[in-house]
């Protein structure tokens, strides 16, 4: 079957997911989800292993948009009111999470290798989770404010953590404790050399919106900017996410137009979201559930506890209001693409690790992007953020 036919029966399976979804009171989002889990290796398998490959692009596309779109949120008049906020929460909810996970994970069996390369993957945050529920339910207000940026917070700590943690772990393995400054020196130069691409990125892109070009080439120059970065990224194995989200960082602080590239985005991300979020529900095998077992569960019961736990805690040291402190953390259980990308290199970096970080992540996500947009939207609900 040609893979034009599959992209159309995706577009056409995923929308009737997601409108008997939304008739059941559920977001569209899990709906997208659930049809490919139905249509993935779980159960039809219609969409294989190698679709999924081979229509990689509409994903690398899809975190694209949403990273930028996070990155918009951050800037520089929210960071001087919300900043102090955000960094006490996003700090402290993603090591408290680190710390519980990878304690969890080593006394329920995991080597200590592997249990530390787990607590920074439980970190993220999946930005098309709660990006999709938050403007499906056209969410307004302070929760909001906090939660977007919070997920670009919480992704940026959870890669400049995991670089370090693979770097010490490979140390550790190989015993070699002096070549430890040589990988945290060769992580620390990744990321910076991925932040200068995004600003390049974001400085193309301004310099366009000054000129006040048509709104159509415009999108036609961002999207070749997006794609530009993820595809350096990919050349140079730096993380997209991070690329993009700089580049979003860099356009809104440049020229204060978050609403013009949310409206020019809006034009063509509905197509591409029901693809990558269907592509994602294919991605999940429950099968993996029975192979890793209790660790799995304890991953999932840990990572749970740690985010909605950290804020809780930590929000009590912010101006953060009290309905916000209570529902905050439910913001912070949807975790797919990033975690998913960062356990794959990490498997790649470390000897015989034949799959356990993987399985475990894998378990992890088929729990949180199902139920994780779920508890968000009713959170938002909570208090009283929604519009719909």
């Amino acid at each position: 079957m040609s893979y034009t036919l599959y992209i159309a029966i995706i577009l056409v399976a995923g929308m009737g997911g997601g409108k008997l979804a939304k008739k059941l009171k559920v977001p569209t989002v899990t709906g997208y989800i659930l049809t490919g889990l139905i249509l993935g290796p779980s159960f039809f398998n219609f969409i294989t292993s190698e679709v999924q490959h081979n229509l990689e692009f509409a994903n690398e596309l899809a975190l694209s948009m949403l990273a930028v779109s996070v990155g918009m949120e951050l800037h520089y008049r929210v960071f001087k009111a919300f900043g102090k906020n955000l960094i006490k929460m996003s700090l402290g909810n993603t090591f408290f999470t680190a710390i519980i996970v990878s304690l969890v994970t080593w006394l329920l069996g995991m080597p200590i290798q592997y249990a530390l390369i787990l607590g920074p993957l439980a970190m993220s945050v999946s930005p098309s989770g709660v990006v999709s529920i938050i403007k499906e339910t056209k969410a307004e207000g302070e929760m909001t404010q906090n939660l977007l940026g919070l997920v670009a917070f919480d992704n940026l700590i959870t890669i400049l953590t995991f670089g370090v943690m693979v770097s010490f772990v490979q140390s550790m393995v190989n015993d070699t404790a002096a070549s430890i400054v040589m990988l945290v020196g060769s992580v620390v130069l990744d990321i910076l050399f991925a932040a200068l691409v995004g600003i390049i990125g974001g400085v193309f892109v301004s310099y366009f919106i000054r000129k006040e070009i048509s709104n159509d080439k415009l999108l036609v120059l961002l999207l070749a900017a997006l794609l530009f970065n993820s595809g350096i990224a990919a050349y140079f194995d730096l993380s997209p996410i991070l690329t993009d989200m700089i580049a979003g960082v860099t356009i809104t602080n440049l020229t204060n137009r978050k609403i013009l590239i949310a409206t020019l985005l809006n034009r063509i991300e509905l197509p591409i979201f029901i693809i990558f979020l269907t592509l994602a529900g294919a991605h999940l095998d429950i099968a993996i559930l029975g192979q890793v077992g209790l660790i799995g569960v304890g991953y999932i019961v840990a990572r749970s506890f740690g985010k909605y736990a950290g804020i809780f805690i930590f929000s009590r040291f912010t101006t953060v209001s009290k309905k916000v402190q209570y529902n905050l953390g439910f913001g912070l259980f949807p975790q797919a693409g990033v975690a998913i990308g960062l356990a794959t290199i990490a498997e790649r970096s470390l000897p015989n690790v034949s799959g356990a970080i993987t399985g475990v992540v894998l378990t992890g996500v088929v729990f949180f992007e199902i139920f994780g947009p779920l508890l968000l939207g009713k959170a938002l609900n909570r208090v009283g953020e929604t519009q719909e």
